[in-house]
C-alpha cells in the first residue's frame, strides 16, 4: 500500500510540476509574443516606407498640388493677359502708360514728389 501511496504522491507532483511548466510556457510564449509585437509595431512606424515615410510623402504630395493649382490659376492669367495684349488696344495703352510711363503726343505729365 505504502507503494500505491508513493505512486499518487509521486503523480500529484508531477501534475503540479508540469501546471508550473504549462503556466511558464504560456508566460513565456504571452511575453514572446508581446515583444513581437511591439517589435512589428516599430517596423511598420519607423522602417523606409513605414508610416512616417507615408506620412511625410502625404505631405509632400499636398504641398505640390497645391503649387500645381497656383501654377495653373498663373497659367491662366497669363494666357488672359497675352490675349488681352494681341486683341484689346486700350490694354495695351494702359500697359505702355502705366508700366512703360509713356504719353501721348501733346499731353503734359504731372509728377507729385512726396516730402520724407
Amino acid at each position: 500500500m505504502s507503494s500505491d501511496k508513493e505512486k499518487a504522491s509521486t503523480e500529484d507532483k508531477k501534475g503540479k510540476n508540469n501546471k508550473k511548466d504549462n503556466k511558464k510556457r504560456i508566460f513565456i510564449l504571452l511575453i514572446g509574443s508581446i515583444v513581437f509585437f511591439i517589435f512589428l509595431v516599430l517596423i511598420t512606424i519607423f522602417s523606409e516606407d513605414g508610416i512616417i515615410y507615408i506620412y511625410n510623402l502625404n505631405k509632400n504630395l499636398v504641398i505640390i498640388k497645391e503649387d500645381i493649382d497656383r501654377l495653373i490659376d498663373e497659367n491662366q492669367r497669363l494666357k488672359r493677359e497675352i490675349e488681352a495684349l494681341k486683341t484689346d488696344l486700350s490694354y495695351i495703352e494702359k500697359i505702355a502708360r502705366e508700366d512703360l510711363g509713356l504719353v501721348k503726343h501733346g499731353e503734359t505729365v504731372f509728377e507729385f514728389v512726396q516730402k520724407e
